[in-house]
């Protein structure tokens, strides 16, 4: 379950390369990394409250590669790999051998993740550390573990509860009228609030007009028309990806991205991105551009084999999505678009993040990013229950 205090703690553990000193500053609850010619950690070092971590060694990481061949059952891939690190440059030689079975590599992934964090745990524990004070000493709940990401327990009854009116609706003989009749309104909203979360200036009743009768604003830009016009086909394609026998792949994500951007930046449209970058209001830092490609195809083998109410795993997802970053620009929208791509494939409503909802919503997101999704699962499942009672009204005989 991700966890960011365990994430930078583990990849401070896990780094050998003697570039940086990491110290845990106990106050703050946070690793702070210095390069290690940096007088400053000279000053991190003889602070009280931080304690300098010093990174696992090179026996320590080369047991958790035995380790993890050990638990494999197959016996042929295990032999290769034991050959592999018995050899010079183990950890090259490991990772290259893993590269040709998929699913094993996922399978290391997941076992290093898992083991970095129990030994990060146990690091905090050994130096006197309140891990109750960093929300660390409860276990993870079903839920939880199919998502990466903790919330509160008291959503999990209103989960439940969301599921079983969202089948009670499905299960309507009316609930494709219903649908019918509702879908145009649901999609300006759609349109409306998710790009006026962003700035755009367009009203719901000139969003509308753009949409259905191409009539433009005069004092808008051409780019916040476009945006319009373009979401409205991006959900168009979205809607074919989720009722689609097949899982969504990066291709779709990188589709619906271009869909976005469509003659407002050809030249990124669809490709991720290919600098660092940092998120406006928020303090996390998205990863280096050259991983991206990497982490989205996690992410999707994740979408995949996650067994996550539907409700949890679109949220889960928008998460992660702007976790990664993986695009300059478009970000949100993407991960609204998968979010109700997700809901849509379970034949549950979407969720529509309003206008009104930007300071919960954005607060949500920052709150993600340490690896708790309460926030902003409350407000997905409100956003959901909103949609079927506005289905749900169509139902009633007129």
């Amino acid at each position: 379950m991700r966890n960011l205090i365990l994430e930078e703690l583990s990849d401070a553990l896990d780094d050998r390369s003697g570039q940086f000193r990491y110290f845990f500053v106990v106050p703050a609850g946070r690793v702070e990394p210095y390069a290690a010619d940096d007088p400053l950690a000279l000053e991190a070092s003889a602070r009280r409250d931080a304690l300098a971590i010093h990174p696992l060694s090179h026996a320590d990481a080369h047991q958790l590669v035995v380790d993890f061949i050990s638990t494999l059952s197959d016996g042929a891939l295990a032999e290769k790999l034991r050959g592999a690190v018995a050899g010079a440059a183990p950890s090259g030689r490991f990772l290259q051998v893993l590269r040709a079975y998929p699913r094993a590599r996922r399978s290391w992934l997941s076992y290093r993740a898992r083991r970095l964090e129990a030994i990060a745990l146990e690091w905090l524990r050994e130096h006197g550390v309140d891990i109750g004070s960093l929300g660390l000493d409860r276990p993870a709940r079903a839920q939880e573990d199919a998502t990466g990401l903790r919330f509160d327990p008291s959503l999990d009854e209103r989960l439940e509860h969301v599921r079983a009116r969202a089948l009670a609706f499905a299960a309507s003989p009316f609930a494709a009228s219903a649908r019918a009749e509702c879908r145009h309104a649901m999609r300006i909203d759609e349109i409306y609030h998710s790009n006026a979360v962003r700035g755009n200036r367009l009203t719901r009743e000139q969003t509308e007009e753009l949409v259905v009768r191409g009539t433009t604003v005069g004092a808008l830009t051409l780019r916040e028309h476009l945006e319009a016009v373009n979401l409205n086909r991006a959900l168009d394609r979205a809607e074919q990806l989720a009722l689609a026998d097949a899982p969504l792949t990066e291709h779709g994500i990188r589709e619906l991205h271009a869909c976005l951007f469509a003659s407002i930046d050809d030249e990124n449209a669809g490709l991720y991105r290919r600098i660092d970058t940092r998120l406006v209001g928020r303090d996390y830092l998205p990863p280096e551009s050259v991983l991206v490609p990497a982490l989205l195809r996690e992410f999707t083998e994740w979408l995949e084999e996650t067994g996550a109410d539907p409700v949890a795993r679109a949220t889960a997802a928008q998460a992660k999505i702007l976790s990664i970053s993986p695009f300059l620009d478009g970000n949100g929208r993407v991960g609204r678009l998968l979010s109700n791509l997700i809901l849509c494939a379970a034949d549950y409503p979407q969720a529509i993040v309003r206008l009104e909802d930007s300071a919960r919503y954005y607060d949500g997101l920052r709150q993600s990013d340490g690896g708790d999704m309460s926030i902003l699962l409350g407000l997905m499942i409100d956003r959901v229950e909103a949609s079927l009672v506005q289905l749900e009204a169509a139902l009633t005989p007129r």
